[in-house]
This record gives structure tokens, C-alpha cells and sequence, in this order.
């Protein structure tokens, strides 16, 4: 399976309506993933969940590869002191996406085997680390393995991710811009062909 270019990643909490119809607007696009990631949600929700978002994007669980066959998802996407990803792929296999979370040249370093990595955060966001802004994304970014696609996350949004491609991006992860799937998919493809 191939990894997203653009990753939809759902609210931590509160309902998934906006998000599935904004996921129906980009159904079947293959450079496009959506990120179940809802901290504190039992096991028993976040299958209900899985199962109302798959389909019309692959789907990916955030920290749980235990879930990912269960709920018939096609990765997980590790934290960054979550499990090795070589572990994840003994449990998922080779065909599995599996992606990490880096905010630093030193992580973005350390995550071979990964098939992408979310770079953050890009601009500021309450609560989170300082910004790397556009220098620090580009410096950053010089560090990653061959091959691993490193998406800017944090901030972005339809009018702000032309300057994350412009530091090196190959793509991007939005949170609070999930509803605009189907315009920033349109970038993604813009911007990378």
C-alpha cells in the first residue's frame, strides 16, 4: 500500500460526522489516508469507529497495530516514543503503512523502516512544542532516511501549505483543516504531481 501525501487525522473527541462526509468528497484517492487517533477511547469505540471510517480512504490507528487487522485498517501510526517501527511491521507485515510522529532533525533521523513521517509542529499550535517554522521544517528535513515522505503538520491549512512545500514537504497532515479534504488534496497533487 502506498503511503499518503495527504493525512486527514480525525478530532480527539467529539463526533466524526464533518469528517466522513469531508472523507466521501476524496473517496478512492490513492496519495490520501485518514488518521483514527482519539486519546482515552476504549478499544470497543475506537473499533466502531475504525468501522464507520473505512472505505472511502485507507485508514490508519493511531499508537495500536494490535487493533489494525481487527479492524481490518491498512496501518498505524506510531508516537514518538511509541513501539520501534520494526516492531509494528512483525506484527502488520510488509504491506502495512506505517508511519511516526518526529518534531526534530535527531527523530526524523532514527525513523528508518517508517513509510512516512508527520514533522511537527510546522506553525505554532497551542499546547505543542515551539514552531520550526519554515528553516527549521527545511533543516529538519535534510535528516530524514532515503525514501521516508516527511509531512508538515501543525497549523496548516489551504492558504498556509504552499510554504510547507516550499520548506521541503512532501506532503501534509491536518487536524482542524480536515474538511477542506477535497481542496487540499488538489494542492498535494499541485505541488508533487
Amino acid at each position: 500500500m502506498k503511503a499518503p501525501r495527504l493525512l486527514l487525522l480525525t478530532p480527539a473527541e467529539g463526533s466524526l460526522d464533518p469528517l466522513r462526509a469531508a472523507l466521501n468528497e476524496v473517496a478512492g484517492a490513492a496519495d490520501a489516508a485518514v488518521l483514527l487517533r482519539r486519546p482515552g477511547a476504549s478499544d470497543r469505540r475506537l473499533l466502531a469507529e475504525a468501522a464507520s471510517l473505512r472505505g472511502p480512504l485507507p485508514l490508519l490507528i493511531h499508537r495500536r497495530p494490535d487493533l489494525v487487522r481487527l479492524a481490518g485498517a491498512a496501518g498505524v501510526h506510531l508516537p514518538e516514543r511509541g513501539l520501534p517501527v520494526h516492531e509494528a511491521r512483525s506484527l502488520l507485515g510488509e504491506d502495512a503503512i506505517v508511519g511516526v510522529s518526529r518534531h526534530d532533525a535527531s527523530g526524523l533521523a532514527a525513523a528508518d523502516g517508517a513509510d512516512y513521517a508527520t514533522l511537527s509542529p510546522f506553525f505554532h499550535v497551542a499546547g505543542k512544542n515551539p514552531p520550526l517554522g519554515p528553516e527549521g521544517f527545511r533543516a529538519a528535513r535534510a535528516s530524514a532516511p532515503e525514501g521516508l515522505l516527511v509531512l508538515a503538520l501543525g497549523g496548516l491549512s489551504p492558504e498556509t501549505c504552499a510554504s510547507a512545500f516550499d520548506a521541503g514537504a512532501d506532503g501534509i497532515a491536518v487536524l482542524r483543516g480536515a474538511q477542506e479534504a477535497r481542496r487540499l488534496l488538489d494542492i498535494v497533487r499541485a505541488r508533487k504531481g
